[in-house]
């Protein structure tokens, strides 16, 4: 998955390849050019350019075949213009300054660039009946047309929606215990915090793994990110308390969403009855005491252990196929409810995120219509996400796939765009055969009756801060979590949580501008209305 230099250190490795992929990205760049006058291939076809942003581990566009049938509905030929994300990273503003971008680019564009490259993308909104996949698509979905329409009503981009991969989506955020040990103790899985407390102590105490020695880690954690919250963080237990988290997004920065209400939740009684719970825990030895600072490598060692014997009792995570070979040894629970709460979990929100994007005055946008279009087909999503029919991929009968065991069986190589593709899985679809999608569809219903049922309870995905807005959160979040995240880690290894230093902390996050942000976001959030 990496680029090797032989004798090259690891930063070095790094540098060359970084080199190496922006030097590629600009010649691909260097091949869009703005002219409008087209190229045609040796059969006097259209040639259409189409980028691509993939991760390093995708195959090369030229292995798969599905995308042949781009090619037949737009009776042109595809040049296709694969780039590595990390190289976009880095090369994207120039290639927008300069108007240097192909036909179609997939993935690579979102909303604050469609802002501030006005004139650059076609506006699609007037596009879509040539488009008739995505006019369907549109009108059905109103996540997707949510997401990609701006506030004047543009519509710069078809978004991809995968949502339909999973029965329950809980943004990658669950809560497991091994049932297991549970099973071989006599215990049920715990639903309140005095509950959970007891079945960590039995976890800690009893043996439950059955290897005679004192191993057993009752509740691992993982290390506090010092920019902020983030995936699978231990102030996932706020759900225990009635706050529904949004760690892979807003939530990352502290905010959340009652009762249409925006706020931070380290401002609230809330984060601190976690955080109190947390020190209990790890003063106890429930938490081991270098969960702070442990390594994410050992951490996530500790999950899968030596593949016979488990280590783990308790864990925030993705799903159960994150414990290997121990997987069928754990389920998924429901936040434990802290005294006197009702417990919520992360809120259901659609799998969109950037799609197609037209270039205004590409010579061949109705050939680019057309791939869109027919991109958009069930059969041609499906082999865009996880691979050629055949090879990698059966079709059972309408919305009914099976995925072949030999796409994942090289587990460096991904076999097809996946999320980095067009993409509109419908609802109603059926997908067997891929591990992690077994494994969440297995996992993440037990939060269905959990999640807020209505937006007045967590912040849209669609909506987005404006470029000023953006970076005056980003820079109030610096000084307020690097003020913040140390003394949090302080209160949960050691203590001293008093109405006194509680108090001096809300403080300090005022001076912080902490409520400037929350006034933001309030206002981001009443936009929707």
């Amino acid at each position: 998955m990496s680029v090797s230099f032989k004798n090259a250190g690891r930063n070095g490795k790094r540098m060359l390849a970084a080199v190496a992929g922006v030097s590629a990205l600009a010649m691909v760049l260097a091949g869009c050019g703005n002219t409008s006058k087209g190229e045609t291939d040796a059969n006097g076809k259209p040639v259409v350019k189409v980028m691509v942003i993939t991760n390093s581990a995708t195959r090369k566009m030229n292995t798969m075949t599905w995308w042949k049938k781009l090619e037949a509905a737009c009776d042109c030929s595809i040049k296709w213009q694969q780039v590595d994300g990390t190289a976009w990273d880095q090369q994207k503003n120039a290639s927008l300054a300069a108007g240097d971008v192909p036909d179609l680019t997939v993935w690579g564009f979102g909303k604050t660039d469609f802002s501030k490259n006005q004139g650059l993308f076609e506006d699609l909104s007037d596009d879509l009946d040539k488009m008739p996949n995505a006019k369907k698509y549109l009108e059905e979905d109103k996540d997707a047309k949510d997401f990609a329409t701006d506030s004047q009503g543009h519509l710069y981009q078809i978004p991809s929606d995968a949502s339909s991969r999973m029965k329950v989506n809980v943004n990658g955020q669950s809560m497991m215990i091994n049932k297991t040990w549970l099973d071989k103790l006599g215990l049920k899985v715990p639903t309140t915090w005095a509950e959970l407390e007891n079945v960590l102590e039995a976890f800690k105490t009893k043996d439950p793994n059955g290897n005679g020695k004192a191993d057993e880690i009752p509740f691992t954690i993982r290390a506090l990110n010092p920019n902020g919250f983030g995936w699978w963080d231990p102030y996932l237990l706020l759900n225990s308390t009635g706050i529904s988290t949004q760690m892979s997004s807003v939530g990352g920065q502290g905010i959340y969403v009652k009762d249409g209400k925006v706020g931070n939740f380290l401002q609230t009684k809330n984060f601190r009855e976690v955080t109190e719970y947390l020190h209990e825990l790890m003063s106890k030895g429930l938490i081991p005491a270098d969960a702070l600072t442990k390594a994410d490598d050992k951490y996530n060692a500790e999950w899968t252990g030596d593949g016979k014997t488990a280590q783990v009792g308790v864990a925030f995570g993705w799903n159960t196929n994150a414990f290997g070979n121990l997987k069928d040894q754990y389920v998924s629970m429901p936040a434990p409810a802290a005294p006197g709460a009702t417990p919520t979990w992360e809120p259901s929100v659609a799998d969109v995120y950037n799609g197609a994007a037209v270039k205004a005055d590409s010579p061949y946008k109705d050939q680019v219509f057309k791939i869109i279009n027919e991109w958009l087909d069930p059969d041609v999503s499906i082999q865009s996400y996880f691979g050629d029919f055949d090879k990698y991929v059966v079709k059972n009968g309408d919305n009914d796939y099976t995925v072949k065991p030999e796409a994942s069986a090289d587990s460096s190589i991904q076999v097809a765009l996946a999320d980095r593709g067009l993409a509109w899985l419908r609802p109603g679809l059926k997908i067997t055969g891929v591990p992690d999608i077994d494994a969440s569809n297995k996992d993440w219903p037990v939060y269905q009756k959990y999640q807020p049922k209505s937006s007045k309870d967590y912040m849209p995905q669609y909506l987005t801060l404006g470029d000023d807005d953006s970076n005056t959160v980003s820079n109030n979040n610096t000084s307020i979590f690097t003020y913040a995240m140390p003394i949090i880690a302080k209160w949960i290894k050691d203590g001293g949580l008093t109405d006194a230093s509680w108090n001096d902390f809300q403080k300090q996050l005022k001076t912080l501008n902490i409520d400037q942000n929350i006034e933001i976001y309030q206002k981001l959030y009443d936009s929707a209305k």
